[in-house]
């Protein structure tokens, strides 16, 4: 996964990287990184049961509305262009490693 990669290069931990894409609720990361990821995951998996509560739980750590509406806006971007690769058959991985190539232009 070239995002795991690129975080492993970044933080130098493979362990945190593990922890990170297997179960963040148990990595040794800061509270507030932590309600971001748990709050990027709702509004992945549900956005619709979004509440003023989960966006004033962000809040009580010093996240700004600014913030909140750019964590949304991110989310929503990786679901979009998700979506996009999943309906063309389109494996994000090599497309970003430059390995993607279009078969219908040979």
């Amino acid at each position: 996964m070239v995002h795991a990669d690129e975080l492993r290069d970044q933080l130098t931990d493979d362990t945190l990287v593990d922890n990170l894409l297997t179960d963040f609720d148990t990595a040794n990361i800061d509270d507030t990184t932590k309600a971001i990821l748990q709050f990027a995951v709702k509004v992945t998996e549900s956005a619709h049961t979004v509440t003023a509560a989960d966006l004033d739980h962000l809040r009580n750590f010093g996240i700004t509305d600014e913030t909140l509406f750019a964590i949304v806006e991110i989310v929503g971007f990786f679901c979009y262009i998700n979506r996009l690769a999943s309906a063309f058959g389109v494996e994000l991985d090599d497309f970003i490693e430059g390995n993607y190539r279009n078969e219908s232009k040979g």
